[in-house]
């Protein structure tokens, strides 16, 4: 038992020697960067800040208008992103921690299976001692015998020293890992925390938003505001839609391809012409009901009559919003009574319009499917409502002969 206890206690301190005074890490330490999606985070968080000033201006002055709501869409708009950016890396940092986690068991079993094997070398050898391998040396029947067995023990001895070294090894990897582990899930737990934070405050802000909206309602003057503020934007989107159509032109000359945004064939239920577009289009959202058509429309408050180069289509809040057809989103912006939009150019000049999201699921030059997710409908001054668009070139197409029939 005193052998056996003194075995054990030799190796161990042995192998913590052996750790203690190893001169080179396993891992290469470096200075961490600020990543990109780092950077990202810090950026929302600057915009979310602005917003939030303009916001406390209003409130000192106990004034609510149209540019209260606006950045309020604007601040809500980066809070979701902002959180969004926190649960995607959330779940980043939680593959990473499991396999962090599968990495330390596997080194500790390794470090287990290399110490047992030591241990019983250690304790043969303790047993023999160093006599018996004079011993075998020297009783051997000739030179080559003895110059084999010797050359036998150099490579028991050479390898006992490799036993070490991977034992010594396997501990360092051991002891990152479990230091990696513990930074990650510092980190996580605070990601975990701050995105509570941000949740709570989106909650009383959209609360804020309905409330802001409840009391513009009652002020007629808002209307002709916003009617007003919707003329100029309908003029801003199609001098952008124009200015798309050119940069596009551009590319197109300097690749010298015919003019199909991402260059895919259709989908095998649609053919190559605008014709076979028409009528065969998915609807933006799977329910909901057309409030205003497109063209002429009279306002139900101020009794005048209005253009509309839309549809609007009256939802649920927080309805998911669907591309109509496979594209690549062009422009995601905000436009005065508008709200916060995204622009896909589709096929051949046709390029659609979503407009009135609390919510964007895509970023500029990312390819969409149809029927792929881009965003949810929020409350506007109109109620919940998509505005739809259907721009073929520069003409504005009544979406309705666009879409399939219900």
């Amino acid at each position: 038992m005193q052998r056996k206890s003194f075995l054990i206690e030799a190796v161990t301190l042995l192998v913590a020697f052996a750790v203690i005074t190893t001169s080179s890490p396993v891992f290469g330490q470096s200075k961490p960067k600020l990543s990109k999606k780092k950077q990202e985070l810090s950026r929302i968080r600057g915009n979310i800040k602005i917003y939030e000033k303009k916001l406390a201006e209003s409130a000192r002055k106990e004034t609510v208008s149209l540019a209260t709501l606006d950045n309020m869409e604007k601040q809500n708009l980066k809070t979701r992103q902002l959180i969004k950016s926190m649960s995607d890396q959330i779940k980043r940092n939680s593959a990473s921690i499991k396999s962090v986690e599968k990495k330390i068991d596997d080194a500790a079993e390794r470090l287990d299976n290399l110490t047992a094997q030591y241990a019983r070398f250690a304790r043969s050898f303790y047993e023999r001692g160093r006599l018996h391998d004079l011993e075998l040396i020297l009783t051997s029947s000739s030179v080559n015998e003895m110059l084999v067995r010797y050359e036998y023990l150099k490579r028991f001895s050479d390898q006992t020293r490799l036993d070490m070294n991977s034992i010594t090894l396997e501990k360092n990897k051991l002891t990152q890992l479990e230091s990696q582990l513990s930074g990650q899930l510092a980190e996580q737990q605070d990601f975990l925390q701050r995105k509570s934070v941000e949740d709570r405050k989106l909650a009383s802000r959209i609360a804020e938003h309905k409330r802001v909206i409840a009391q513009l309602r009652k002020n007629k003057k808002v209307y002709a505001e916003q009617l007003k503020r919707s003329q100029t934007a309908a003029a801003e989107l199609e001098t952008l839609i124009q200015h798309l159509i050119a940069e596009e032109a551009k590319k197109r000359e300097a690749v010298k391809k015919p003019y199909r945004t991402n260059n895919e064939a259709l989908p095998s239920s649609l053919t190559e012409s605008f014709t076979g577009l028409k009528g065969h289009l998915p609807w933006p959202v799977d329910r909901g009901r057309v409030v205003a058509g497109f063209g002429e429309q009279e306002n139900p408050v101020l009794k005048t009559v209005t253009l509309n180069y839309g549809i609007d289509i009256s939802v649920p809040e927080n309805s998911q919003v669907r591309s109509v057809a496979d594209g690549e989103v062009s422009r995601i912006f905000w436009l005065p009574s508008y709200g916060n939009l995204v622009i896909i150019d589709n096929y051949d000049g046709l390029r659609t319009v979503y407009s009135h999201l609390s919510d964007i699921f895509v970023k500029e030059g990312e390819r969409v499917k149809a029927l792929e997710p881009i965003g949810t409908v929020g409350e506007s001054l109109g109620g919940s409502i998509l505005h739809f668009e259907v721009w073929l070139n520069t003409d504005k197409q009544d979406p309705e002969t666009w879409l399939s029939k219900r």
